[in-house]
């Protein structure tokens, strides 16, 4: 698969709330912080945590999560043919920009 995320490989971008929620939740992930990543005037790296991970995330509230996912100017990046995005996972958050010139 390449690295740009479009149709044609399996892969798609949202910035659709509801449907990033969904997509999440079906493959068993819950909106995070990654542990110890807050700066100064930032909450923390913005993460997708999945229950079988070993890292210790820090669970957020939907609404938390999307208040800062438009903030940061995300986009949900998720494979819809069952394989990987980035590894194994599912579903990434890209900044926008990034995903942008790679399409």
């Amino acid at each position: 698969m390449s690295d740009s995320p479009n149709e044609s490989d399996g892969v798609e971008r949202t910035t659709d709330h509801t449907l990033l929620r969904s997509v999440i939740e079906e493959h068993g992930g819950y909106p995070a912080h990654a542990p110890h990543s807050e700066g100064e005037g930032d909450r923390g790296l913005l993460r997708i945590g999945f229950r079988d991970d070993d890292e210790d995330l820090k669970q957020l509230s939907w609404e938390e999560f999307f208040d800062e996912f438009d903030e940061k100017d995300l986009v949900g990046v998720y494979s819809t043919d069952g394989s990987g995005v980035e590894g194994d996972r599912p579903v990434v958050l890209r900044e926008r920009d990034h995903v942008d010139a790679e399409m």
